[in-house]
């Protein structure tokens, strides 16, 4: 779906006069977009409901370097992973917090793989990584919307 994206300052745009999006996409000065702004995909792409068209704004962010803060989980069956969620909400898979849904989550693939344990089980970090649009459906139900690969992470509130 079109939008209305235009810069305001040299690194900022102004994104459908809704949210404002900082950087540039690059490594050195990735995107830095809200959970409000991943979530709004969700105004136009629900395919269960018919709902087939990803707005320009999320799209703009497709291979490009983003920034953003959540919090983390890792698998709980292996020592040492490469792998995590990062989302907006705390949820440990089970029993606390509130589960993600397909715009307020991101599956991660990190250069690095780092161990599990106190540090790395449930909690707070910052991502950067190159971002990528890709809907995961079985059948019509959106499962996953967002990866984001090539990342580093930064624990800590």
């Amino acid at each position: 779906v079109a939008g209305n994206i235009r810069r305001i300052g040299p690194d900022e745009l102004d994104v459908d006069d809704e949210f404002t999006l900082e950087g540039d996409g690059t490594e050195e000065n990735p995107y830095r977009p809200s959970w409000e702004y991943l979530y709004s995909a969700g105004d136009t792409y629900a395919p269960r409901l018919g709902k087939m068209e990803i707005p320009q704004r999320i799209a703009l962010l497709d291979g490009q370097w983003i920034k953003i803060s959540g919090y983390t989980v890792f698998p709980l069956v292996s020592g040492k992973t490469s792998e995590l969620l990062v989302m907006l909400n705390q949820w440990d898979g089970c029993c606390i917090g509130v589960p993600p849904t397909p715009f307020d989550a991101i599956e991660v693939g990190l250069t690095v793989a780092v161990r599990r344990g106190p540090m790395h089980s449930l909690t707070y970090g910052t991502l950067t990584g190159r971002m990528k649009v890709d809907p995961y459906l079985i059948e019509d139900w959106l499962v996953g919307l967002y990866l984001l690969d090539e990342a580093s992470l930064d624990v800590g509130l």
